[in-house]
């Protein structure tokens, strides 16, 4: 049951209709995902996750949407599931089941995604172990062989995915070995993006497929 009205879906889907998303939190003409919902709701430019939305959610959204391509970020699909997920509610076991979607997003979709890059570069055992243990030991080892390779490509956008999950966990406060994995994940990730390509980007954030589980999350 959505904890909002279907007026109130209405409002943000109006704002939604007649406005551009940008990255970061933007203004009253062009705010970002979670500041054209408080807009829509309370005429308040802010990015703080409103009480009538999941936390796990609103803090995946404000990462993901500033990671994602433009195009992708104002699509008619992104654009849709948002009133959704403003009336998600905060009930603590949809929360968990929404934390492992994240996590599991991260984990099995976003960072094994990467492992050529990672094998090209010199650094595919450690990534391969990261992936397959999923621990911040892992992840910290990965990080390092990473940033030791200095590798370019494609995998900013699994940076910028695997932060979403550490914010994600962080805001659900599950346990400190499933936040530091994800955080060190994150680590990883940025380690091997210092020369990615805005059209490698888009590339890697159609298979991401962000609208798909935000579809997911708003579900649960």
């Amino acid at each position: 049951m959505s904890t909002i009205t279907a007026e109130e879906q209405a409002k943000i889907a109006a704002y939604l209709d007649t406005h551009m998303l940008p990255a970061g939190i933007g203004s009253e003409e062009s705010a970002c995902s979670i500041a054209a919902i408080n807009l829509a709701l309370t005429g308040e430019l802010t990015d703080r996750i409103p009480a009538c939305m999941s936390p796990v959610i609103g803090r995946w959204i404000i990462v993901v949407q500033d990671a994602m391509p433009a195009a992708m970020r104002n699509s008619a699909e992104w654009k849709r599931l948002l009133p959704l997920a403003a009336g998600t509610g905060r009930a603590a076991d949809d929360e968990q089941q929404r934390l492992a979607l994240v996590l599991a997003w991260v984990w099995d979709g976003v960072l094994p995604h990467l492992q050529p890059v990672a094998d090209k570069y010199g650094f595919g055992e450690s990534w391969r172990a990261m992936c397959n243990d999923k621990t911040a030991c892992a992840a910290d080892a990965a990080a390092r062989v990473a940033d030791a390779a200095r590798a370019a490509y494609a995998a900013r956008a699994a940076a910028y995915a695997a932060d979403a999950a550490a914010r994600v966990a962080d805001a659900a406060r599950v346990a400190d070995a499933a936040r530091a994995a994800a955080y060190a994940a994150g680590r990883a990730a940025r380690a091997a993006a210092d020369a990615a390509r805005a059209a490698a980007r888009a590339a890697e954030w159609k298979h991401f497929n962000p609208c798909g589980l935000l579809a997911r999350l708003v579900e649960v």
